[in-house]
């Protein structure tokens, strides 16, 4: 191991060591306790809620990964206490399955496939780990391995139904490939080949994986971790090859500053999982420079990390910092770290609808299919322009703007000229009310507890938060310009807006889409809302009335 991954080693090493206390403090460490070993701390401590995520148990991981390394200055090594509070965390998920084998995740009688893909894997690591212990033996390690085993049942028998999430079905094909391992029975691996076959087909020739139709780079980051986990299990050399055509692709949407994705793609992303970069670093290229390009965004807060997310991507994202300290501390050969493209000029992706723009004083990334969004940053990583297009309110309050994601919609890219065209829409923004709690719970505690009926629920859901919108008559185009010393927005909006919209913004930060992954903080969010020089205001109001006789704006950002 070389000097900078000794460093980086450490680094992570002190990353994890400082969350222990919070993760210890989140499960219900008292053995005589209803809810020993729930790590959902809101549902056992607070009790705000009616309902234990099971994703939480996935804190296992981590926790076991601490009884069986020796980190300096750890005081949890090898620790009986520290044992016994993981069998009852594993107790505890294994009773929180129902009898088909599925699990929750965000509402009763859910069955969903990502909570029993991720926590069946997670589980599935956690025996790998405690196996070397002794843990391994114990009754409910045994009790777990059955859990397992149902679960996997399970997986062979359903499917994601809502929505093509790469993610999710990475997450399955590497449980099922555990549980084979585990049971020894040809099912699951069966199983877990037709979930990777299935993302390897959807797998564009530009390098991405599909996040709900579209490329997300925070996403893709998340993915990837699960299918190098299984390369790493299977040696498949047709998913390495996937794998080095997704992280070529990835390569581009690291940003000067160390921030990764946004809203210029398909779900808004900025998250960033470094485990995948660092495992497959002795394989690609690519991998390896951004393993490296971003190892202080991993320690510092330029990019969605440890710093930003919530308690829904937590476990995800410190059982990922204990992936990459293992790859960092094995001591692995990395191949050498080359950027695919690093020259000035266009990477255009027009399948995804997206394109970076590499001059010599700046990057810019445009969200073509996203109606124009665009991002850039000078070369010393100083945002320098944020702007996520339209966005109004209609006479009744609802939500009209130009940001959707629609990769047909007319588009094109060169080096000097971004154009797209389109319509404003109306989007959904709904969130619950005490009414709307009380009815959805009803329905998931009576009839939603039928699979057939949750799984149309389920759909119903995802069109409402995701998929529903509605075309306005008012159409826009957007027109970039990229010189060496500045970049130029267009933008043209015409039609019927009479009785329609009441106010109209081009807004420097917005998303339209519910996606809870998205909108964490990042540093260059306060970049983003400074004030512009010319209008003293981050955020641009004009008259919607203009519409009508033809809205005509033109904004330039000097370099």
């Amino acid at each position: 191991m070389n000097d900078l991954d000794t460093r980086h080693a450490a680094a992570l090493a002190g990353e994890l060591l400082e969350q222990a206390p919070r993760v210890l403090g989140w499960l219900d460490r008292e053995p005589d306790s209803r809810t020993a070993g729930c790590m959902d701390r809101t549902y056992w401590a607070w009790k705000f809620t009616d309902f234990p995520g099971s994703r939480f148990q996935e804190g296992v991981c981590f926790l076991s990964f601490l009884h069986t390394r020796r980190l300096e200055g750890s005081r949890y090594v090898a620790h009986p206490a520290l044992l016994g509070w993981i069998e009852q965390a594993l107790d505890w998920w294994c009773g929180l399955q129902h009898r088909d084998g599925s699990f929750d995740e965000a509402y009763p009688f859910e069955r969903s496939l990502a909570a029993t893909a991720f926590g069946s894997f997670y589980v599935a690591e956690a025996l790998e780990m405690l196996g070397g212990t002794g843990g391994g033996e114990s009754p409910v390690a045994a009790r777990a391995r059955t859990a397992l085993a149902r679960a996997g049942r399970w997986l062979a028998q359903n499917d994601e139904t809502h929505g093509f999430l790469s993610n999710h079905l990475a997450a399955a094909a590497a449980a099922l490939y555990h549980i084979y391992r585990i049971t020894g029975d040809s099912v699951f691996a069966t199983r877990s080949r037709h979930f990777r076959d299935r993302i390897l087909a959807r797998q564009s020739d530009e390098g991405w994986y599909d996040e709900y139709a579209g490329a997300d780079p925070g996403y893709q980051s998340h993915g990837s971790f699960y299918l190098v986990r299984l390369w790493q299990l299977s040696g498949d050399e047709e998913l390495a090859a996937s794998l080095d055509r997704a992280m070529t692709f990835m390569s581009h949407f690291v940003h000067p500053d160390g921030s990764l994705g946004g809203e210029y793609a398909s779900r808004n992303t900025q998250m960033y999982y470094p485990a995948a970069f660092e495992m497959f670093a002795s394989r690609s290229r690519a991998s390896s420079w951004i393993a490296e390009r971003m190892r202080l965004s991993v320690i510092g807060d330029a990019a969605v990390g440890m710093k930003a997310v919530d308690a829904y991507n937590f476990f995800p994202m410190l059982n990922n910092l204990v992936f990459a300290y293992r790859a960092v501390s094995s001591g692995h050969v990395r191949v050498p770290a080359v950027e695919p493209e690093s020259g000035l000029g266009l990477a255009w992706f027009p399948k995804a609808g997206i394109a970076r723009i590499r001059r010599e004083r700046y990057d810019a990334y445009v969200g073509a299919a996203k109606g124009g969004v665009i991002k850039a940053w000078s070369r010393d990583g100083r945002l320098i322009l944020s702007d996520c297009g339209w966005v109004g309110r209609t006479f009744d309050g609802r939500l009209a703007s130009t940001q959707y994601q629609d990769a047909t919609r007319p588009m094109s890219a060169g080096f000097e000229r971004v154009e797209v065209e389109g319509h404003l829409y109306q989007s959904s923004r709904p969130v619950m009310s005490s009414a709307r709690f009380i009815a959805f719970r009803v329905f998931t505690l009576t009839i939603g507890r039928w699979a057939l009926v949750g799984r149309w629920l389920k759909l119903q859901l995802v069109r409402v938060l995701i998929y529903r919108r509605k075309k306005l008559p008012v159409e826009f185009r957007r027109t970039i310009e990229f010189a060496d010393d500045r970049i130029t927005i267009t933008d043209d909006l015409s039609g019927d807006h009479e009785g329609r919209l009441n106010t109209l913004e081009r807004r420097p930060l917005f998303t339209t889409i519910h996606m809870g992954s998205s909108r964490y903080f990042v540093p260059n969010d306060l970049e983003a809302m400074r004030p512009d020089r010319a209008t003293g205001a981050a955020v641009e109001r004009h008259d919607p009335a203009r519409i009508g006789e033809g809205l005509h704006v033109v904004h330039t950002v000097e370099v």
